[in-house]
């Protein structure tokens, strides 16, 4: 297949797109296609961006704010903005790629190129995907009458094997002393349990604000034990500063804890932790996928991969201060990471292939 003189656009809005997506720019940069990388400013993208060595990127837009008139002019802002910075590429771009970038997929339908886009939560707002894009690549997990229900047309579909985590974290093969470095670094003792804590996605679309209740109360149940170190993981500087108010302001909260305030290797923090909480999706399933015990506070409509997830005893949700007891404190026995296969890098780069021909 002659792709010397192909063009893929790939556009990160969120940090974690970067792990997702490092892989298939270096695959296709191997290959000597041209990856034209295009990443917001929002959360830890940039940062994650150099810790996975992706060093050839243009940064493009901001996040405008968690309102509603907000978004909206956000997302038609970061589209004008795209538009103009490839415009000024001046190259024939063959297909753009994203994991739900609303600004890209405008953007791209404007400029007439073909666009791929990946979805793994059906109940976030996906109008804007399935009337826009030419491929919609879904987890097979979700099931063909919640696509009928959410409008992705049949003809548009591409059911990926598995959940698109494994892309990466296949490939994990983890820091050699990365938990005794972290504990020693907060000069704690490391025969405390490690607990990994992530915030829910305040400013998501699909955010709900019961997240927020249930994330204040493992605050309370992780800091106030002596026998936990506690990392919390937040999304943005303003949350960050918000958790350490909420903090500041509880004198009975005396357990050492970090917050942390630059970007380190999500799989690496996550397998030397003893368990994971978080309100969102993406650090779950990778702490599921290497074995660690992980407990979800996500409050709004589960999805297909969580449903099944649960059911399968990989995934425990807490729903309310009454399943805080269903937390587990205590060290976990050291593991290997699950095996895991490369059948979601191979699918996904057999569609993006598809329009380099």
């Amino acid at each position: 297949m002659d792709t010397v003189n192909k063009s893929i656009w790939i556009d990160l809005d969120n940090s974690p797109h970067v792990p997702l997506f490092a892989p298939i720019i270096k695959h296709y940069r191997m290959r000597g296609v041209e990856v034209i990388v295009t990443a917001r400013d929002h959360a830890q993208t940039i940062e994650l961006l150099k810790l996975n060595g992706v060093d050839d990127f243009a940064v493009v837009g901001h996040h405008y704010g968690k309102g509603k008139i907000d978004k909206i002019r956000g997302l038609l802002a970061r589209a004008k903005q795209l538009v103009s910075h490839i415009k000024k590429q001046d190259k024939e771009i063959s297909v753009t790629v994203s994991h739900g970038s609303r600004s890209m997929v405008l953007a791209a339908r404007w400029l007439k190129i073909p666009i791929v886009t990946m979805y793994d939560y059906e109940f976030t707002e996906t109008r804007i995907f399935n009337i826009f894009s030419d491929k919609v690549l879904v987890p097979d997990r979700i099931p063909e009458s919640t696509l009928n229900e959410i409008g992705l047309p049949i003809y548009k579909r591409g059911k990926y094997p598995g959940i698109k985590e494994e892309l990466y974290v296949s490939k994990f093969q983890g820091a050699q002393n990365f938990r005794e470095t972290l504990f020693a670094k907060h000069n704690v003792s490391d025969d405390k349990v490690l607990a990994v804590l992530r915030p829910p996605a305040t400013t998501a679309n699909y955010h709900d604000a019961h997240g927020e209740v249930l994330f204040t109360a493992i605050i309370q149940l992780l800091i106030s034990s002596n026998e936990i170190f506690t990392v919390i993981v937040p999304r943005t500087r303003e949350q960050a500063a918000e958790i350490r108010e909420i903090i500041a302001s509880r004198p009975d909260f005396t357990a050492p804890c970090t917050i942390l305030d630059e970007a380190v290797d999500g799989l690496d923090l996550i397998y030397a932790a003893d368990l994971v909480i978080s309100g969102g999706g993406t650090m779950n399933r990778e702490a599921a996928l290497l074995g660690v015990p992980v407990y979800s506070i996500f409050a709004g409509r589960q999805g297909a991969l969580d449903k099944q997830m649960e059911s399968e005893g990989l995934i425990t949700f807490i729903r309310d201060n009454g399943d805080l007891s269903k937390i587990k404190l205590k060290r976990r026995k050291p593991s290997s990471a699950n095996a895991l296969t490369a059948r979601v890098e191979k699918f996904v780069i057999r569609e993006i292939d598809r329009y380099l021909t």
